[in-house]
């Protein structure tokens, strides 16, 4: 048998398959057509392949960075949950009405080279692990709240989980009876010296107020339910990168595959003798 490219020529051999020259016209031309509209799917199927090629590329790409976020972020969510935990338990193991606990504060008053007063406080070891407790717990449960609200556009869940931690104006006036004032994003800060006087006068509403009833015990509810929360909090790459993984499926689809075998079509006909 001719090949397509022979079978398109005016040679004898296709001659003698027609007597009728008008039905040998016909067939050269529906030949000709055939073969080019195969040209024309080919050079598309390969287009189609180089795109396909690029796609596969771009996913792989845009898979790797949305595992290397994830990551990312359970990395520094576990560690913030784990860091904060640790200190709202030493705070609300932490006996401030233990009596034998010495509160005491030392202050010397010494005059610099220009003649002017200088105040300095010591304060004694239990009062200083007093203040250090306290300090662990609002600066750690700064450090999370943050975390949480830099990455509340990530997804409604872990929206939700920030402003559960920024919650802290409930009890804003007790915390600012001891020296912890709340900010308008829910950020504490501590007024060292009126903690310190709460501490020496009246430890037992310290105690109330930071302990196992106050924000000691609220910074473990908030870390239980955030933990309950852990494993829907990213959302996950077909809901994140929406569209663009969609492209993915023209690959992952058997698409590629599918069109290669088309592709070869062609060619499996200009090769048969």
């Amino acid at each position: 048998m001719a090949t397509i490219s022979k079978m398109i020529g005016t040679g004898s051999s296709w001659s003698s398959l027609y007597t009728n020259k008008s039905n040998q016209t016909a067939a050269q031309k529906n030949i000709s057509t055939l073969w080019s509209s195969y040209n024309s799917f080919s050079s598309n199927a390969n287009n189609s392949l180089a795109g396909l090629s690029e796609i596969k590329s771009g996913v792989s790409s845009l898979m790797a960075s949305y595992n290397s976020s994830k990551d990312t972020f359970y990395s520094e969510f576990d560690g913030a949950m784990e860091d904060l935990g640790a200190a709202a338990k030493n705070l609300k193991n932490y006996d401030f009405t233990d009596e034998t606990k010495d509160f005491s504060v030392e202050t010397k008053t010494t005059t610099d080279e220009d003649g002017n007063e200088v105040e300095t406080k010591t304060y004694s070891k239990d009062l200083q692990a007093a203040v250090d407790t306290v300090k662990d717990l609002v600066e750690n449960y700064n450090v999370t709240r943050k975390f949480l609200s830099d990455n509340s556009s990530i997804s409604g869940r872990i929206s939700s989980l920030a402003k559960n931690f920024s919650d802290t104006t409930y009890r804003a006036s007790s915390y600012q009876n001891i020296g912890i004032s709340v900010g308008s994003n829910g950020g504490l800060s501590i007024d060292e010296d009126k903690l310190v006087s709460a501490l020496t006068k009246d430890p037992s509403s310290v105690q109330n107020v930071l302990g196992k009833d106050g924000l000691a015990g609220k910074a473990e509810q908030h870390i239980s339910f955030a933990n309950s929360q852990r494993s829907d909090l990213f959302p996950s790459a077909n809901k994140m990168l929406g569209d663009q993984l969609k492209a993915s499926e023209l690959y992952t689809g058997g698409t590629y595959a599918k069109i290669s075998a088309i592709n070869s079509v062609g060619n499996l006909f200009n090769l048969m003798t």
